[in-house]
């Protein structure tokens, strides 16, 4: 009971003129236990601390002692009021079959509770229409998703294979590598499993948080956020293309991490620094090929990829040099070779088997078996083979690996005061304005790069390179 004070009688309290009677007329109570009195302004009432509540006319008392009962259950005088007009529905339907999914909700419509909550999908006389939409949203409602709105719309599970489409076109022109398509597969595939055949126009900033939880339990902070920037340009090529009728709204949590956890993150994981006697060590241990991969990277920043795709027409051993765009970014570049590196990647030509496919015919590089060196992926073999050196030598440590080599490079290089060529030779771009009109690099400041780190690693400078015994093949 909440002691609510009733306010003035509306009209439907007041008694009509025929209704009208004089205090000495009032009606008795229905029976001796009636909790309500007869007031003289023609309606039933009762005095609660000291204030009077009006519950209904004289000519209703069964409505007023409903009106009563549902204030002493505490409800407030306006619900109560609601509860005692409203009537008992008696002429709920039969399910149409004894197996029919649904019943007769007491709001006239065709309801199932899911999950512990109510859902309803017609009007009682359109039970069949009903039955439709509880076969079309069952899957959605028992596995906890929204259903869509509208079938015929763009669902995100379709939305990814025209997605994926346009990414397969541009791997086949050369303008993606094969890691970057295999990349945007991995986030289509997470992104249908995820929302599947939730209409893309549907998703809502709740939903991105979700998925960003999700992401976050199996990914690092790196990883984590690339997969959330490929994700946002599924939806942006959406709008773009006109997939959907509006841009998505992705809301605050389905962001890339901060710059604080990114750094956080790349503590945890060790420096990625091979030291230089590790390095020369790891040159003697391996073998042809991996010595001169592992000269490759050491000397010229060379990352996984690099050597895997590096072709014939790359590299002038007669002259050390490889010219080579990065198939990253395709940003050219040029190193010098030093002498071992020559040498090293002479004698792996030298034992080169026939490659089996002939797309792999002109690259540097064949595995014992005739295959690439597939850098596309990131279990690639080069990582393999580094990381069984690593495991025979002990010092196995995070932030080890093959890829750990150009980081060592371009930390050993970085005392050397010349920006420009050890961004020549790494393949990156200056983000000053005044690199836009440097045409060339003088290749003398090129060979200081190469001797700087030469010097770091074995303690000597470059010699100059010997003249190599196969330029092409």
């Amino acid at each position: 009971m909440t002691g609510e004070i009733l306010s003035p009688p509306s009209p439907s309290d007041k008694v009509s003129e025929s209704d009208t009677l004089t205090p000495d007329t009032r009606p008795a109570k229905p029976s001796l236990d009636f909790p309500l009195f007869a007031h003289q302004t023609g309606r039933w009432a009762k005095k609660v601390k000291g204030k009077l509540i009006y519950l209904g006319p004289w000519s209703d008392p069964d409505g007023a002692l409903k009106t009563w009962r549902a204030i002493e259950s505490g409800k407030t005088i306006k619900q109560a009021k609601a509860v005692a007009k409203r009537q008992p529905v008696k002429d709920k339907p039969a399910k149409p079959s004894p197996d029919f999914p649904l019943f007769a909700h007491a709001s006239r419509r065709w309801a199932k509770k899911v999950r512990g909550k109510l859902h309803y999908f017609g009007k009682w006389e359109h039970s069949q229409a009903a039955l439709d939409k509880w076969l079309k949203e069952k899957d959605y409602l028992l596995a906890g998703k929204r259903p869509p709105v509208n079938y015929d719309g763009m669902t995100v599970r379709r939305l990814c294979d025209y997605f994926f489409a346009s990414k397969q076109a541009k791997h086949q022109t050369g303008e993606i590598t094969t890691r970057t398509l295999n990349e945007y597969e991995t986030t289509c595939t997470t992104l249908a499993a995820a929302f599947g055949d939730v209409l893309a126009d549907d998703l809502t900033a709740n939903d991105f948080a979700k998925l960003r939880q999700q992401l976050a339990k199996r990914l690092g902070m790196i990883r984590l956020g690339n997969e959330i920037v490929r994700s946002r340009s599924v939806f942006k090529f959406a709008v773009a293309n006109r997939h959907i009728t509006m841009p998505v709204c992705f809301g605050t949590e389905f962001a890339r991490p901060s710059a604080k956890a990114l750094r956080i993150e790349r503590a945890k994981k060790g420096v990625k620094i091979i030291e230089a006697d590790e390095v020369r060590q790891l040159i003697d241990m391996a073998d042809t090929n991996m010595k001169a991969m592992i000269l490759l990277a050491i000397n010229a920043g060379m990352g996984n990829a690099d050597i895997a795709e590096m072709r014939f027409h790359h590299i002038d051993l007669s002259a050390a040099t490889i010219t080579y765009p990065r198939p990253k970014s395709g940003i050219d570049r040029k190193a010098y070779l030093w002498p071992q590196t020559v040498e090293a990647v002479e004698q792996a030509i030298s034992k080169r088997p026939e490659a089996k496919d002939k797309a792999d015919a002109d690259r540097v590089f064949i595995t014992r078996y005739g295959n690439a060196w597939n850098g596309e992926t990131t279990d690639n073999p080069i990582t393999k083979e580094f990381s069984k050196m690593l495991a025979s030598m002990g010092t196995r440590r995070p932030g080890m690996s093959f890829y750990a080599l150009r980081h060592t490079f371009r930390t050993a290089v970085d005392s050397l005061p010349d920006q420009r060529a050890i961004d020549r030779v790494m393949g990156h771009v200056s983000q000053h304005i005044s690199a836009a009109y440097v045409e060339f690099i003088d290749d003398a400041r090129l060979q200081a790069v190469a001797d700087h780190v030469h010097r770091w690693l074995f303690g000597e400078p470059m010699a100059q390179a010997t003249t190599g015994k196969a330029g092409a093949k």
